[in-house]
């Protein structure tokens, strides 16, 4: 039996909450800076080489921290305060931008720098990223929770086409161009610091005897393994990331090699994904569906579907047009799958829970580079198709292990679909 849909409310109401209308503000600055980070590092990198597999190699070093060090930030915000862990990774990622700035403004940059500094970045992503999903369910039950995950989708959909517009503008600007640009973004992030400050303190969470950072951690991936509706929900992010988000690497060169046009249109190609994103967001943080995993397998899939298109789509109009589909795949997905997560985990896990998702990510940086090279052999259209391959293969698969758990579970005291939708905590 399908558990009944969720009758519509508007979800811009959650922001009656001081602290969740606080987070959410500092978040939609950061957020603005990380969206126009996808335009011009993308720019600098290619610009300095030429090549796809630059721009894969520049988020390497982003990618190996996120990958290691995401499992202890989730940990670390599951013990200390989450609030002075994010106003030290913030306050880094600014300054770290800064430094960026001067080095393009000296003539100074290198790819090797550039990567250096992705490296630096990627550690604070590290604490930042967890953190700050935790605290969204620290703060948030319920329908509030589906909203708050909602709008911060949303929020990161409007500013993926703001940021790169803007973004577009400031680098094609002369004297602004990409240095400052990034003297920008570094303004933005002490912004963010300066709203952090107006938060409550978040004291640690209290604990019945001391523990180490290393056991939280273990005991974090304890938990992951031994609860199924959780591992199965992060092993099937960790695939549909890997596979189906990794083409943004490869839209420098695409542009460029098989469309045609300047790299610097990447904003708009960025910005039509993410009016998709923006459209499925409002939907589904309205009006939140019955069989929410359903739902979010069909998103991967169509995620898949939309890269399958624009491998073979013949103009930069259709292009667009295609990517508007590709952005409302994966942000439904990305929506439903962290909602999922933070529905069915422990509160006292919820941080090393949501590192897994930025575990995700960390993988996608680090393919990033090989997927990059085998773009300058085969060709970005070549490339595509594998991906979308690949993407619905994870999909496919994702579909036996929900039937799989659900056909295991007690029948007549509760139901399956029933059990898949009741939250862990």
């Amino acid at each position: 039996m399908t558990e009944a849909p969720s009758t519509r409310k508007n979800p811009f109401t959650v922001l009656a909450h001081r602290q969740y209308r606080l987070l959410f503000i500092g978040t939609t600055m950061s957020m603005l800076a990380f969206g126009m980070m996808q335009v011009v590092q993308g720019v600098v990198a290619f610009d300095l080489t030429g090549k796809n597999g630059a721009v894969g190699f520049v988020g390497l070093g982003q990618g190996i921290a996120m990958l290691f060090l995401s499992p202890v930030g989730g940990t670390l915000s599951d013990r200390v305060s989450k609030k002075r862990m994010l106003t030290f990774a913030q306050f880094v990622i600014g300054f770290m931008f800064g430094v960026i700035a001067v080095l393009i403004a000296t003539e100074l940059i290198t790819i090797l720098l550039l990567a250096g500094a992705s490296l630096i970045l990627g550690c604070m992503y590290s604490l930042m990223g967890p953190t700050r999903q935790a605290w969204v369910g620290d703060l948030l039950t319920g329908d509030d929770l589906a909203s708050g995950v909602g709008l911060q989708q949303l929020m990161m959909n409007v500013t993926r086409i703001v940021g790169p517009l803007v973004a577009g503008v400031l680098v094609a600007a002369e004297p602004i161009n990409t240095s400052g640009t990034y003297f920008a973004m570094a303004g933005l992030f002490a912004l963010v610091v300066m709203t952090l400050s107006l938060m409550q303190p978040t004291p640690p969470r209290p604990r019945a005897h001391a523990t180490s950072v290393k056991a939280d951690l273990l005991e974090g991936f304890r938990y992951i393994r031994d609860t199924p509706d959780v591992r199965m929900l992060a092993v099937i992010f960790m695939g549909v990331v890997l596979s189906g988000f990794s083409y943004q690497t490869l839209m420098p060169g695409y542009l460029v090699n098989a469309l045609g046009h300047p790299a610097t249109h990447l904003g708009l190609l960025f910005s039509t994904t993410a009016v998709g994103g923006i459209a499925v967001n409002l939907a589904l943080a309205s009006r939140p569906p019955g069989n929410s995993i359903a739902v979010m397998l069909f998103c991967g899939s169509g995620l898949a579907v939309s890269l399958a298109m624009l491998a073979l789509a013949p103009s930069f109009a259709v292009a667009l047009a295609v990517c508007a589909v590709l952005g409302a795949s994966s942000s439904g997905f990305q929506m439903l799958n962290n909602v999922n997560l933070m529905e069915r985990s422990e509160s006292a896990y919820l941080g090393r829970v949501m590192a897994v998702t930025m575990m995700a990510f960390g993988v996608n940086s680090i393919v990033s580079y090989p997927i990059g090279v085998i773009a300058d052999g085969i060709g970005e259209r070549g490339t595509l198709g594998g991906l979308a391959c690949a993407c619905m293969t994870v999909v496919l698969l994702g579909v036996f292990a929900v039937r799989s758990q659900t056909s295991r579970r007690p029948s007549p005291a509760a139901p399956a679909a029933e059990a898949v939708t009741t939250p862990g905590r």
